[in-house]
């Protein structure tokens, strides 16, 4: 396959660009300490202050240039695996902390840690997905706080999409998500969504969701029941999540979900 061939090749590329650095680093650090021991040879002890320690020393430290390399290979990595997952947010420290602790540096290992923890990760999709939505204004509130959602006959919740056009319906996608995680147990990472714009509308059997030119929402469950189940998980209090392996998330509840945000 031509895609996993090139990122094969990238990823080969930055490993051995790496261990090329890292030669050279070793290289120049064992030269300067020749110098170092020609030089106490041939100065005597007391004439040594005068060289001012050597200032051409730290001209073979490259553990900065090779930090700053690894970070952008890090970015590299987070943008080819995006290309055929969710672009979802990924802890660029934790990724360099974890590259840092590797015996040998590996983007192979690097991108699979990125997918496990984060591109492939349900809680880290619903995170996104939660975050979405709490962009969306409540017409009687600021935020969402325990009571600033206000609930007319129990089923119908009234929002506001803010910012630029694009924004606003990613924010309406994501609110179809999380109304699919809520009522249908769906994955985050597979729930559905649709892309609708202002003025149109989207109706299924359990839910409808009015968008309308002014950027006002209106969405409407068809069981009071659902709409508590909703407004429980989008205003669940935020807890740090729990480090679950891929095969345990993806048969994880939707009560499961919540908990760990």
């Amino acid at each position: 396959m031509q895609e996993y061939g090139t990122r094969e090749q990238i990823y080969n590329l930055q490993n051995n660009t790496i261990q090329l650095l890292l030669s050279a680093q070793n290289e120049a650090r064992e030269k300067l300490e020749q110098i170092c021991q020609g030089i106490k040879v041939e100065v005597p002890l007391s004439q040594r202050q005068s060289l001012f320690l050597f200032p051409f020393a730290d001209t073979v430290n490259l553990s900065d240039s090779i930090d700053i390399m690894i970070d952008r290979f890090i970015n590299q990595i987070i943008l080819l695996e995006s290309i055929a997952n969710p672009s979802l947010p990924v802890d660029l420290e934790d990724v360099f902390y974890f590259a840092k602790k590797m015996p040998v540096y590996d983007a192979f290992q690097i991108a699979e840690y990125v997918l496990n923890m984060y591109l492939q990760n349900n809680n880290n999709a619903l995170k996104r997905i939660r975050a979405d939505c709490q962009k969306l204004i409540p017409l009687n509130g600021s935020r969402f706080s325990s009571d600033s959602i206000e609930v007319k006959n129990d089923t119908v919740i009234n929002l506001k999409a803010s910012g630029n056009l694009q924004d606003s319906t990613k924010y309406v996608e994501s609110l179809l998500k999380m109304v699919d995680v809520v009522i249908h147990s769906a994955e985050p990472l597979k729930a559905r969504g649709a892309r609708i714009s202002p003025g149109e509308s989207y109706l299924t059997d359990d839910i409808r969701l009015y968008f309308f030119k002014n950027r006002k929402i209106r969405l409407v469950f068809k069981k009071p029941e659902y709409t508590i189940k909703f407004i429980t998980v989008l205003q669940a209090a935020h807890r740090p999540a729990k480090n679950i392996h891929l095969c345990e998330k993806q048969q994880l509840s939707i009560a499961s979900y919540s908990s760990v945000i």
